[in-house]
């Protein structure tokens, strides 16, 4: 110890716990002698030892200039300290002594030393070239064996970056980009341009970001937000601008984007003790199959999702055109026509294969992202629109600077050499067309999920997605037309449910589709795809078919299947480019008013009369989608005829749908012993439900599990299951309703036969079916597609409902909101 008090001096003053400095002078007299300290313990200990003794010194020395610092900071001026600091340069030697030391206490102490000094904004520290070149080392040669080290210092390139961002001028100390006769040298090869020669020397600042950029927790936070304000800073400087432009920013973003993209994996879906199965799930005849469950994408999706997320912050944040378009240019070329593009190209979809997984990450990709360029470039690509990378490029060619241009010259040339397959040949609706005619549940759910949020969320490219009949934008129905073809849906929903509160259901409904609409409303049509008037659909198109053969075995499809199917079709409905015209309701050059014609000289007052006329149309002109529902509505009053109480078990599921947030009440958990199987549903872990319903943007149907709490006029219609003697003979003995609902129980979970075959066939085979549960779930797993339990098809029924009464009011609110419907002879004449 003699050594070290010699060594140190004064040092003993200032642990006396008896001196404390007080005035200014004081403390830097203190701060200076502190100072001299380290410097000495530098001199005497230039060679890396990683002494512990020397290492325990060291920090104590750092430490108390923290304090002394830190006391100074909250204080009022003058601050001499850190004037001292700045002048010093002691920074350097705290670098030098903490790379030597190889000790994680003194590089947490070096941190808290520089976090004081960028925050102080002291002249001479942050726009001080030795101070950046200290920092920079500090960070670049620490090990960072631990996260908390790392994560420190990180923070720290993120003080300096927040800095830059807001006084520009100190760009010059970090910031050091080649001289004219250096950017003059021939570069070797096309490859090299490309990927930008790594100009660490120009700008190390911005490097040690990239670096972190992809990490997760803290550390890639403090990374990515750094370099969205150094990016941001490029407007304000010319030299940062074309530095950005001309370097391998955009190459190292991109292939960074491709790399994770690249680690992904396929789909797993487990169910997870947290989670629960909703009751619209579980009580169908693929509760414990993939598609009921979610997909389990693991830390490796959210890593992507989170890189993902930042290039839409970038794109917001920089200020500079040039900057983003060289971003976007090598977005499309490096991530979607080499990687992401040739991944759905090259995805089987055999058992085990990977079409459901790339499509699943393509709907939570457009899912996630709201930046429209991104988005455009994305859509625009996948789906062949002429106005792409290309076409853009040319149009905007003569304003483009010349880096800009050199950059996006090399990167076509780039482009060609690698000759991958264009989407001109097959694009993103060939795949949803393949993807919807699949024979694998999962690549099914995972187009309709991709649908939607194409419809939904970025809906002026319905018209990329579903074909229309360019040049023949809809007709105005008069408000008699339209109230004859709401009467003829409402009446097919009434035909399926007798629903005594139905006026109060429908208005609900009628809400939430003028959100939608009003939604639309606020957003333009893009430019690229024409005029912004609703277009007939072709009636031929292929997706549009096959959404409608879906929908034909709407009854034996698995419940998620609907509700996703459900989705699209509303998606398609709520759309203001697409006509509802043909597809879901009557041409009006169909209609046949020859009960009541308009006269030829009629008054006013007659056109307005004539204009409240409910007409007439031929079941030839039924639109498509009517049609089906009709079919689908006729067989539930085919099976109501063969199943004496089948109104009475379709009444016992909807209120059972609509009960299951509370389990607690007796009409649940009666109506859950009795159909669900052996165990009961409730007794099944529950996955989370937001991967298995609505995409974001369009506000859930009741039934879907996250908006099923009860309301007034869902519970009030009474369960048939709260009444014993509706569906078991009238006794006191326990034992007796046991038996009869276990007979209810196997019932249920009979296969419901149907078509050709009545619904009374499958009652003859209840007395030879085995009452295990194990045996119903291998005869429901082992029959055929078309085939399906009673209780699955009760479910299916109250889904329709729903979902016919839901596309009923968006009807009437298309109506008012898209002035579909009014009186086109009194306008015309006015």
């Amino acid at each position: 110890m003699d050594f070290w008090s010699r060594l140190i001096g004064g040092s003993r003053s200032l642990s006396n716990k008896s001196f404390k400095a007080t005035t200014p002078t004081e403390r830097l007299t203190a701060f200076k002698r502190t100072c001299n300290t380290l410097q000495q313990i530098w001199r005497s200990n230039n060679a890396p030892s990683g002494d512990q003794t020397v290492a325990t010194h060291t920090r104590n020395c750092i430490d108390r200039l923290n304090s002394v610092l830190g006391d100074e900071s909250r204080g009022p001026a003058p601050h001499p300290c850190l004037a001292y600091a700045s002048s010093s340069q002691i920074f350097v030697t705290v670098t030098k002594l903490s790379l030597s030391s190889y000790d994680d206490t003194v590089l947490r102490s070096a941190t808290v030393l520089f976090n004081t000094l960028i925050d102080a904004e002291v002249d001479g520290v942050v726009d001080n070239r030795l101070f950046a070149r200290a920092l920079v080392d500090l960070v670049r040669r620490a090990d960072k064996r631990s996260e908390d080290v790392e994560c420190r210092l990180v923070e720290l390139l993120f003080g300096v970056a927040n800095n830059i961002r807001l006084q520009p001028h100190i760009l010059s100390a970090w910031f050091a980009p080649r001289s004219d006769e250096e950017e003059r040298e021939p570069r070797t090869s096309v490859g090299a341009e490309f990927a930008g020669a790594m100009r660490k020397d120009d700008f190390p600042l911005f490097y040690l970001l990239v670096e972190y950029v992809h990490h997760a927790g803290r550390a890639g936070d403090f990374a990515r937000t750094g370099l969205l304000y150094l990016i941001e800073t490029a407007s304000r400087s010319k030299d940062l601008e074309r530095w950005l432009i001309e370097s391998d920013l955009a190459t190292l973003m991109a292939t960074g984007l491709g790399a994770l993209y690249s680690q992904l994996g396929g789909l797993s879906f487990e169910i997870r003790p947290e989670e629960r199965i909703p009751h619209i799930v579980a009580l169908s005849d693929h509760a414990r199959q993939e598609t009921a469950l979610p997909p389990t994408l693991g830390s490796t999706m959210a890593s992507f999702m989170a890189y993902l997320l930042f290039w839409q912050d970038t794109i917001d944040h920089c200020k500079s055109g040039e900057v983003n378009a060289t971003l976007l240019d090598h977005f499309q070329v490096l991530f979607l026509e080499q990687l992401l593009y040739p991944s759905l190209l090259e995805s089987s979809d055999v058992e085990g294969g990977s079409t459901a997984a790339v499509l699943t990450y393509l709907y939570r990709i457009l899912d996630s992202i709201e930046q429209d360029d991104l988005v455009h470039r994305i859509l625009h690509f996948l789906l062949a629109s002429p106005s792409g990378f290309e076409t853009k490029s040319a149009q905007k060619s003569v304003d483009m600077s010349m880096s800009r241009r050199k950059s996006l010259d090399v990167l076509a040339a780039f482009s060609e050499e690698a000759a991958r397959p264009s989407p001109s040949l097959f694009n993103l609706r060939d795949l949803a067309l393949l993807g919807l005619q699949s024979k694998n549940r999962q690549t099914v759910l995972a187009t309709l999920r991709l649908m939607a949020v194409v419809l939904q969320r970025h809906h002026t490219f319905a018209r990329s997605l579903i074909r229309t009949l360019p040049g023949q934008p809809a007709e105005q129905r008069t408000v008699g037309a339209l109230n004859a073809e709401l009467s003829q849906l409402v009446t097919l929903a009434t035909s399926v449910v007798d629903d005594p509160m139905l006026e109060e259901s429908f208005e609900d409904y009628l809400k939430d589709a003028s959100l939608i609409l009003e939604s639309r409303l606020c957003i333009p049509a893009d430019d690229d795809l024409g005029e912004d008037q609703p277009l007939e659909i072709r009636q031929d198109d292929p997706i549009c078919q096959e959404l409608l053969n879906c929908l034909e075995e709407f009854f034996s499809n698995s419940v998620i299947v609907n509700l996703a199917l459900t989705e699209v079709l509303m998606s398609v409905a709520s759309s203001h480019l697409l006509s509802l015209d043909g597809w879901l309701l009557v041409d009006p050059s169909k209609y046949d008013y020859s009960d009541s014609p308009l006269p030829e000289d009629a008054n006013v007052m007659e056109q307005i009369q004539f204009a409240y006329t409910e007409p007439s149309w031929s079941s030839d002109n039924t639109p498509t989608l009517t049609s089906v529902l009709q079919k689908l509505v006729q067989q539930i009053q085919q099976w109501r005829k063969e199943v004496p109480d089948f109104d009475i078990l379709i009444a016992a599921r909807r209120d059972l749908l609509h009960n299951e947030d509370d389990p607690t009440s007796p009409t649940s958990q009666q109506a859950s012993g009795i159909q669900s199987p052996a165990g009961g549903a409730s007794e099944r872990p529950r996955p989370n439900i937001d991967s298995i319903g609505s995409p974001r943007g369009r506000t859930p149907r009741p039934l879907e599990a996250h908006s099923m709490s009860p309301s007034p006029h869902r519970t009030a219609v009474a369960s048939p299951l709260r009444d014993a003697s509706l569906h078991m003979p009238p006794s006191r003995d326990s034992e007796s309703q046991t038996s009869a609902a276990d007979e209810l129980r196997k019932r249920l979970f009979q296969p419901f036969i149907h078509g050709e075959e009545s619904a009374k066939d499958a009652d003859k085979g209840e007395s030879t079916a085995s009452g295990e549960q194990e045996e119903g779930e291998s005869a429901v797993a082992d029959s055929e597609p078309s085939s399906a339990t009673l209780g699955h098809v009760l479910t299916n029924v109250v889904i329709l409902y729903e979902f016919i009464l839901e596309i009923s009011a968006m009807v009437q609110a298309r109506g008012t909101l898209f002035e579909e419907a009014g009186y086109p002879g009194v306008m015309s004449e006015q």
